[in-house]
């Protein structure tokens, strides 16, 4: 069974934009889902920076994801690396899947070969490299 790693701008999502009648989390449960704790680290960072009206709404929503993911394994990535890189460096060795809705990270993982997933106008979307 392959694993998704989760990243944050996907867990933020997830834990915030329930869809009627839909469950991000339970659409990929026939895969292993973990994140690393340096997602946990960065949510949890958001959760408490609370300066100004638009960091106080993405810290609630930080909060709400760290909530969202006490119950998923997480991963301790070692290296100086960004998060991002730790999470494409992690999938790459594992052949895991991405989880994210950040641009970069999905280019990268595209660029490297890695299998992702996205959401976008409500719905996953896959992108699967068949050519390994």
């Amino acid at each position: 069974m392959r694993t998704i790693v989760l990243d944050t701008s996907f867990l933020i999502h997830v834990a915030n934009n329930p869809i009627p009648g839909s469950d991000y989390l339970s659409e990929i449960q026939s895969y292993n889902l973990i994140t690393i704790n340096d997602v946990v680290n960065e949510l949890f960072g958001i959760s408490k920076d609370r300066k100004n009206s638009i960091k106080t709404k993405r810290s609630k929503e930080a909060f709400l994801a760290l909530k969202y993911v006490k119950n998923i394994p997480k991963e301790d990535v070692s290296g100086s690396e960004s998060t991002d890189d730790k999470i494409i460096n992690y999938a790459s060795n594992n052949h895991d899947i991405i989880a994210s809705l950040d641009r970069g990270i999905l280019n990268k993982a595209t660029r490297h070969n890695i299998d992702s997933v996205t959401i976008e106008k409500q719905r996953l979307i896959w992108r699967i490299n068949y050519n390994r």
